[in-house]
């Protein structure tokens, strides 16, 4: 099974001081350290590291901008099925890089499933990381830069809470997806124009980095891979670090596609798996339709395991009422 059809709709920037978003945003540039830059010194401001503190937006907070900004909103709703991010996607997919059992939720708005996960509800990202959990913000701003070939600004504090964020449409077998996802940058080597024009989205080489310890055997993990995949990444970047943070080694640019194939990994098997939860999920939430409700499950290995009842939301809720009316007037 494939993920086809995958187009990037929008990019939207998270505003941490006015917790708001607001679309053509300020887009980062790959480039390629010089020699003379290494070693890369992932250490380097920590002190000043800002962490997210509970400042992000939260689950369904992109897609309603970005649905309440469309020009033809109802087109694109009828033809959706699920709204979700990433992160949830990975989970459905098998990763396990946090734990074996999640919980998550469904709602049914409008005819379209809305799914989170609940690990929101309970944030614990309010104390500054350990030094190696920023090691991947840090390489960031070593390689990702203003304008094309720009030089780092590399003494300004990392701020965790600032980012930018990809809405992406896909269909995966019977169903059309919309998710949001982390973008990092572009490899585009010429500045871009006004990112709210779908022409000029179309032109977006997203660029993503990954950081791996050295003498770390199977480099190449699924969870990098499928986050690529996902993002429409062609290309990624692999930083190795030593033991004291620092980059030495020039940074290698590869295929996805290369190390799927070298680490003998299956796509295909995850997004079979994905789609089966999606399957279950959508059966299960055939004749709910509430905003204001939601079904509870878990995921435990490959099975889901449901509450018997729905959940009423307590406020705020997970829409707000502008996206609520909104959607009831279409």
């Amino acid at each position: 099974m494939d993920l086809v059809d995958l187009k990037l709709e929008n990019l939207l920037e998270y505003d941490p001081d006015t917790k708001s978003l607001k679309g053509n945003p300020q887009i980062l540039y790959y480039r390629q350290p010089r020699a003379t830059e290494y070693p890369l010194d992932l250490n380097k401001g920590y002190r000043r590291y800002i962490p997210r503190n509970g400042n992000f937006p939260r689950a369904f907070g992109l897609v309603q901008h970005h649905v309440m900004h469309l020009p033809k909103p109802r087109q694109v709703l009828e033809h959706m099925d699920f709204f979700l991010n990433r992160g949830t996607m990975l989970k459905f997919m098998g990763d396990r890089t946090y734990g074996k059992e999640t919980n998550y939720a469904a709602c049914r708005f409008k005819g379209c499933i809305y799914l989170r996960s609940l690990w929101e509800d309970q944030d614990e990202r309010y104390t500054v990381p350990s030094v190696a959990k920023t090691y991947p913000f840090k390489a960031r701003q070593y390689v990702f830069t203003r304008s094309p070939g720009a030089l780092p600004r590399t003494d300004a504090p990392v701020d965790e809470r600032k980012q930018v964020y990809g809405m992406f449409s896909a269909k995966l077998g019977s169903f059309r997806l919309l998710y949001s996802a982390e973008v990092s940058g572009v490899s585009n080597k010429e500045p871009l124009g006004d990112l709210n024009d779908p022409e000029v989205l179309k032109t977006c080489h997203l660029a993503s980095l990954k950081i791996d310890k050295e003498g770390r055997r199977n480099n190449s993990a699924p969870l990098w891979l499928m986050q690529s995949y996902l993002g429409g990444i062609d290309q990624l970047a692999i930083a190795n670090t030593n033991e004291r943070g620092h980059v030495c080694r020039p940074i290698k640019v590869v295929s996805c596609a290369k190390l799927m194939s070298e680490s003998q990994f299956n796509i295909h098997d995850r997004l079979q798996k994905l789609h089966k939860i999606l399957e279950e999920i959508s059966i299960k939430m055939s004749n709910k339709d509430n905003p204001h409700q939601e079904l509870r499950f878990k995921m435990r290995q490959d099975s889901i395991l449901f509450e018997n009842r729905l959940t009423s939301i307590e406020p705020p809720g997970n829409f707000n009422q502008q996206f609520i009316d909104f959607i009831n007037r279409l």
